[in-house]
Protein backbone atom coordinates (compact mmCIF):
# COMPACT_ATOMS: atom_id res chain seq x y z
CA UNK A 1 0.00 0.00 0.00
CA UNK A 2 1.12 3.62 -1.32
CA UNK A 3 0.11 6.47 0.05
CA UNK A 4 0.35 10.46 -0.72
CA UNK A 5 -0.11 13.12 1.84
CA UNK A 6 -0.19 16.89 1.41
CA UNK A 7 -0.10 18.89 4.21
CA UNK A 8 -1.41 22.45 4.12
CA UNK A 9 -0.43 24.82 7.44
CA UNK A 10 -3.90 26.99 8.13
CA UNK A 11 -6.44 24.07 9.21
CA UNK A 12 -3.63 22.58 11.41
CA UNK A 13 -4.97 22.34 15.20
CA UNK A 14 -3.94 25.40 16.97
CA UNK A 15 -3.47 27.73 13.75
CA UNK A 16 -5.35 30.53 14.09
CA UNK A 17 -3.07 34.18 13.69
CA UNK A 18 -1.65 35.64 10.74
CA UNK A 19 2.12 35.25 12.89
CA UNK A 20 1.39 31.45 12.48
CA UNK A 21 1.23 31.25 9.16
CA UNK A 22 4.82 33.17 8.08
CA UNK A 23 8.30 32.21 7.85
CA UNK A 24 9.06 35.77 8.85
CA UNK A 25 7.38 35.80 12.38
CA UNK A 26 8.70 34.31 15.72
CA UNK A 27 6.04 32.06 15.88
CA UNK A 28 7.09 29.79 12.94
CA UNK A 29 9.13 27.47 14.47
CA UNK A 30 6.93 26.57 16.99
CA UNK A 31 3.96 26.23 14.27
CA UNK A 32 6.45 23.91 12.32
CA UNK A 33 6.83 21.60 14.92
CA UNK A 34 2.92 21.48 15.38
CA UNK A 35 2.53 20.70 11.42
CA UNK A 36 4.64 17.88 11.82
CA UNK A 37 3.12 16.17 14.71
CA UNK A 38 0.24 15.98 12.67
CA UNK A 39 1.76 14.73 9.84
CA UNK A 40 3.34 12.17 11.76
CA UNK A 41 0.01 10.61 12.79
CA UNK A 42 -0.77 10.07 9.69
CA UNK A 43 2.34 8.61 8.39
CA UNK A 44 2.95 6.09 11.29
CA UNK A 45 -1.24 5.05 11.24
CA UNK A 46 -0.35 4.45 7.69
CA UNK A 47 2.76 2.33 8.31
CA UNK A 48 1.09 0.63 11.40
CA UNK A 49 -1.57 -0.38 8.91
CA UNK A 50 0.42 -1.76 6.40
CA UNK A 51 1.92 0.89 4.15
CA UNK A 52 4.89 0.08 2.63
CA UNK A 53 5.75 3.74 1.45
CA UNK A 54 4.03 6.95 2.24
CA UNK A 55 5.19 10.29 0.03
CA UNK A 56 4.63 14.14 1.83
CA UNK A 57 4.25 16.96 -0.25
CA UNK A 58 4.80 19.85 2.40
CA UNK A 59 2.03 22.22 0.34
CA UNK A 60 1.96 25.49 2.08
CA UNK A 61 3.13 28.56 1.02
CA UNK A 62 6.85 28.43 0.19
CA UNK A 63 6.25 24.43 0.63
CA UNK A 64 9.95 24.06 3.31
CA UNK A 65 7.77 24.28 6.48
CA UNK A 66 7.92 20.64 7.54
CA UNK A 67 10.88 19.24 9.82
CA UNK A 68 12.67 17.04 7.73
CA UNK A 69 14.82 15.44 11.22
CA UNK A 70 11.61 15.47 13.18
CA UNK A 71 8.99 13.76 10.39
CA UNK A 72 8.47 9.96 10.80
CA UNK A 73 11.76 8.32 9.74
CA UNK A 74 10.01 6.13 6.98
CA UNK A 75 8.22 8.90 5.31
CA UNK A 76 9.71 10.76 2.23
CA UNK A 77 9.03 14.08 2.11
CA UNK A 78 8.85 16.53 -1.22
CA UNK A 79 9.75 20.15 0.15
CA UNK A 80 10.42 23.51 -1.87
CA UNK A 81 9.59 25.37 -4.66
CA UNK A 82 8.19 25.79 -7.40
CA UNK A 83 6.63 22.86 -7.98
CA UNK A 84 5.10 21.95 -11.35
CA UNK A 85 1.71 20.41 -9.28
CA UNK A 86 2.04 22.51 -6.26
CA UNK A 87 0.46 20.95 -3.64
CA UNK A 88 -0.04 17.32 -5.47
CA UNK A 89 3.05 17.18 -6.08
CA UNK A 90 4.44 13.46 -6.41
CA UNK A 91 1.26 12.28 -7.24
CA UNK A 92 1.24 9.40 -9.79
CA UNK A 93 -0.99 5.98 -10.83
CA UNK A 94 1.04 3.88 -8.00
CA UNK A 95 -0.24 5.62 -5.04
CA UNK A 96 -3.29 3.48 -3.39
CA UNK A 97 -4.78 6.70 -1.52
CA UNK A 98 -4.48 10.40 -0.66
CA UNK A 99 -4.98 12.35 2.47
CA UNK A 100 -4.73 16.13 2.82
CA UNK A 101 -3.85 17.63 6.16
CA UNK A 102 -4.63 21.06 7.53
CA UNK A 103 -6.87 22.05 4.93
CA UNK A 104 -9.32 25.00 4.92
CA UNK A 105 -11.90 26.19 3.20
CA UNK A 106 -12.47 28.18 0.00
CA UNK A 107 -12.41 31.55 -0.32
CA UNK A 108 -15.42 33.41 0.62
CA UNK A 109 -17.02 30.76 2.98
CA UNK A 110 -18.42 32.48 6.50
CA UNK A 111 -16.08 32.97 9.11
CA UNK A 112 -13.97 29.92 7.90
CA UNK A 113 -10.23 30.15 9.13
CA UNK A 114 -7.78 31.60 6.47
CA UNK A 115 -10.76 30.96 3.85
CA UNK A 116 -8.94 30.93 0.56
CA UNK A 117 -7.98 29.23 -2.87
CA UNK A 118 -4.60 28.59 -3.88
CA UNK A 119 -3.86 32.99 -3.23
CA UNK A 120 -6.20 35.19 -1.27
CA UNK A 121 -4.66 38.22 -2.38
CA UNK A 122 -5.52 36.90 -6.31
CA UNK A 123 -8.51 34.75 -6.47
CA UNK A 124 -11.67 35.24 -5.71
CA UNK A 125 -13.33 32.35 -6.56
CA UNK A 126 -12.60 28.99 -8.80
CA UNK A 127 -15.51 26.54 -10.52
CA UNK A 128 -15.20 24.02 -12.10
CA UNK A 129 -18.11 22.74 -14.82
CA UNK A 130 -20.11 25.47 -12.86
CA UNK A 131 -19.59 24.31 -9.23
CA UNK A 132 -17.55 26.40 -6.63
CA UNK A 133 -14.33 24.29 -5.56
CA UNK A 134 -11.38 25.40 -3.11
CA UNK A 135 -8.27 23.93 -3.07
CA UNK A 136 -9.65 20.38 -1.69
CA UNK A 137 -11.46 19.88 -4.69
CA UNK A 138 -9.31 21.21 -7.23
CA UNK A 139 -6.33 18.72 -6.00
CA UNK A 140 -9.15 16.09 -5.68
CA UNK A 141 -9.11 16.17 -9.66
CA UNK A 142 -5.54 15.88 -10.09
CA UNK A 143 -5.97 12.61 -7.83
CA UNK A 144 -9.03 11.79 -9.89
CA UNK A 145 -6.88 11.41 -13.15
CA UNK A 146 -4.21 9.42 -11.47
CA UNK A 147 -7.46 7.08 -10.33
CA UNK A 148 -6.10 7.94 -6.55
CA UNK A 149 -8.83 8.05 -3.93
CA UNK A 150 -9.36 11.03 -1.69
CA UNK A 151 -9.22 8.96 1.62
CA UNK A 152 -9.53 11.40 4.51
CA UNK A 153 -9.17 15.41 5.18
CA UNK A 154 -8.15 17.28 8.12
CA UNK A 155 -8.83 20.70 9.39
CA UNK A 156 -12.21 22.93 10.91
CA UNK A 157 -15.62 22.08 10.68
CA UNK A 158 -16.26 24.46 8.04
CA UNK A 159 -13.99 22.74 5.64
CA UNK A 160 -15.35 19.33 6.55
CA UNK A 161 -19.20 20.68 5.47
CA UNK A 162 -17.41 21.68 2.27
CA UNK A 163 -15.18 18.67 1.30
CA UNK A 164 -18.42 16.31 1.67
CA UNK A 165 -19.82 18.70 -1.38
CA UNK A 166 -16.71 19.31 -3.59
CA UNK A 167 -15.60 15.67 -3.32
CA UNK A 168 -17.70 13.36 -1.90
CA UNK A 169 -17.86 10.55 1.11
CA UNK A 170 -14.21 10.63 2.27
CA UNK A 171 -13.18 10.78 6.08
CA UNK A 172 -12.88 14.36 7.84
CA UNK A 173 -10.93 14.95 10.84
CA UNK A 174 -12.14 18.16 12.73
CA UNK A 175 -9.60 19.53 14.92
CA UNK A 176 -10.87 22.85 15.43
CA UNK A 177 -14.67 24.85 15.49
CA UNK A 178 -14.18 28.06 13.33
CA UNK A 179 -15.33 31.22 15.21
CA UNK A 180 -13.63 33.82 12.28
CA UNK A 181 -11.12 34.26 9.86
CA UNK A 182 -8.36 34.60 12.74
CA UNK A 183 -10.01 32.69 16.08
CA UNK A 184 -11.28 29.48 16.67
CA UNK A 185 -11.98 26.93 19.47
CA UNK A 186 -9.80 24.07 19.16
CA UNK A 187 -10.23 20.99 20.42
CA UNK A 188 -8.24 19.44 23.28
CA UNK A 189 -4.90 17.74 21.84
CA UNK A 190 -6.20 14.28 23.41
CA UNK A 191 -9.65 14.68 21.83
CA UNK A 192 -7.66 15.47 18.62
CA UNK A 193 -5.52 12.69 18.50
CA UNK A 194 -8.44 10.53 18.95
CA UNK A 195 -10.16 11.41 16.13
CA UNK A 196 -7.37 11.09 13.89
CA UNK A 197 -6.57 7.21 15.56
CA UNK A 198 -10.55 6.79 14.85
CA UNK A 199 -10.69 7.84 11.35
CA UNK A 200 -7.63 6.55 10.29
CA UNK A 201 -8.40 3.11 11.45
CA UNK A 202 -11.84 3.22 9.20
CA UNK A 203 -9.84 4.60 6.35
CA UNK A 204 -7.69 2.22 6.52
CA UNK A 205 -9.63 -1.00 7.08
CA UNK A 206 -11.96 0.33 3.94
CA UNK A 207 -9.52 1.53 1.50
CA UNK A 208 -11.32 0.41 -1.21
CA UNK A 209 -14.55 2.61 -0.06
CA UNK A 210 -13.70 6.04 -0.40
CA UNK A 211 -14.62 8.53 -3.88
CA UNK A 212 -12.47 9.16 -7.14
CA UNK A 213 -13.07 12.45 -8.63
CA UNK A 214 -12.92 12.38 -12.52
CA UNK A 215 -14.26 14.71 -15.12
CA UNK A 216 -15.40 13.67 -18.77
CA UNK A 217 -15.77 15.17 -21.63
CA UNK A 218 -14.62 18.81 -22.13
CA UNK A 219 -14.10 20.12 -18.47
CA UNK A 220 -14.36 23.97 -17.75
CA UNK A 221 -13.17 25.78 -14.92
CA UNK A 222 -13.97 29.51 -14.32
CA UNK A 223 -11.48 31.48 -12.17
CA UNK A 224 -12.58 35.35 -10.59
CA UNK A 225 -9.51 37.45 -10.07
CA UNK A 226 -9.65 39.96 -7.39
CA UNK A 227 -8.79 42.93 -10.07
CA UNK A 228 -9.90 43.34 -13.62
CA UNK A 229 -5.79 43.62 -14.65
CA UNK A 230 -5.00 39.85 -12.94
CA UNK A 231 -7.89 38.52 -15.73
CA UNK A 232 -5.80 41.07 -18.23
CA UNK A 233 -2.61 38.96 -17.86
CA UNK A 234 -4.07 36.01 -17.92
CA UNK A 235 -5.10 36.15 -20.90
CA UNK A 236 -1.63 36.45 -22.28
CA UNK A 237 -2.15 32.50 -22.36
CA UNK A 238 -3.56 30.73 -25.99
CA UNK A 239 -7.02 29.24 -24.91
CA UNK A 240 -7.96 31.82 -22.26
CA UNK A 241 -11.76 33.15 -22.99
CA UNK A 242 -12.41 36.53 -20.93
CA UNK A 243 -16.10 36.28 -19.56
CA UNK A 244 -16.19 39.51 -16.97
CA UNK A 245 -13.43 42.10 -16.81
CA UNK A 246 -12.23 39.99 -13.84
CA UNK A 247 -13.02 36.40 -14.87
CA UNK A 248 -11.74 33.97 -17.56
CA UNK A 249 -12.22 30.74 -18.44
CA UNK A 250 -10.28 28.15 -19.42
CA UNK A 251 -11.01 24.59 -20.60
CA UNK A 252 -9.52 21.13 -21.55
CA UNK A 253 -10.73 17.54 -21.87
CA UNK A 254 -7.73 16.64 -19.81
CA UNK A 255 -7.41 17.61 -16.36
CA UNK A 256 -3.76 17.44 -15.86
CA UNK A 257 -3.63 19.83 -18.65
CA UNK A 258 -6.67 21.78 -16.91
CA UNK A 259 -5.26 22.45 -13.76
CA UNK A 260 -1.77 22.95 -15.39
CA UNK A 261 -3.21 26.38 -17.18
CA UNK A 262 -4.80 27.43 -13.92
CA UNK A 263 -1.51 27.58 -12.39
CA UNK A 264 -0.20 29.55 -14.91
CA UNK A 265 -3.07 31.41 -14.84
CA UNK A 266 -2.66 32.51 -11.46
CA UNK A 267 0.66 33.04 -11.73
CA UNK A 268 0.43 35.59 -14.53
CA UNK A 269 -2.54 36.81 -12.64
CA UNK A 270 -0.23 37.46 -9.70
CA UNK A 271 1.96 39.97 -11.93
CA UNK A 272 -1.00 41.87 -12.33
CA UNK A 273 -1.20 42.72 -8.99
Amino acid sequence: MKIFVSVDLEGIWGIVSKDHVSNKTKEYDRVRKIMTQEANWVIEKAFNKGATEVIVNDSHDTMDNLLIDKLHPKAQLISGSPKPLSMMEGIDDTFDGAIYIGYHARKGTNNGNFDHTYSGGTISSIKINGKPVGESGINAGVCGYYDVPILAISGDDKLAAQVKEEIGDVETIIVKKAISRYCSRNLSLESVKKEYKDKLNKVFDNINKYPTVKYKGNIEMEIEFTLANMAEMAMLLPGVVRKKPTTIRISSKDYLELFKMFRACLILGGTGK
